[in-house]
């Protein structure tokens, strides 16, 4: 299996992560969530507290980690089921969605014990 050269390589992904999240899920726990309907009271925590469990994961509990990304990840693959089945948009158009789901999945796989490789 892969070694990283460092274990810290992964804040290269998780920092956009967190930024983008906490500042598009803040506005969402406010008043703006009465404009998004019920909905909007599951992706704005989602959102948010994914991003603070992402911040805190690794320096406290590795399991809130994987619970902030995969909230990040389901935020996400809704997302994409309301472009492209709801709003008719192409793949092109949640093309950065797709990459979301992809470093949340990471992010929550990377430790996992199930896709470590034994070294016999």
């Amino acid at each position: 299996m892969y070694k990283y050269p460092s274990n810290n390589l992964e804040w290269f992904l998780r920092i956009p992560l967190i930024g983008t999240f906490l500042y598009h899920g803040y506005p969402k726990l406010g008043v703006e969530v009465a404009n998004l309907g019920f909905i909007g009271y599951l992706v704005g925590p989602f959102e948010f507290f994914g991003a603070i469990f992402l911040i805190i994961g690794p320096f406290f509990y590795k399991e809130l980690e994987v619970i902030g990304s995969l909230m990040i990840a389901i935020i996400m693959i809704g997302a994409i089921y309301m472009h492209l089945f709801k709003w008719n948009d192409t793949l092109k158009d949640v093309e950065w969605q797709i990459l979301i789901v992809g470093v949340s999945l990471f992010l929550s796989l990377k430790d996992s014990k199930f896709l470590k490789v034994k070294n016999e």
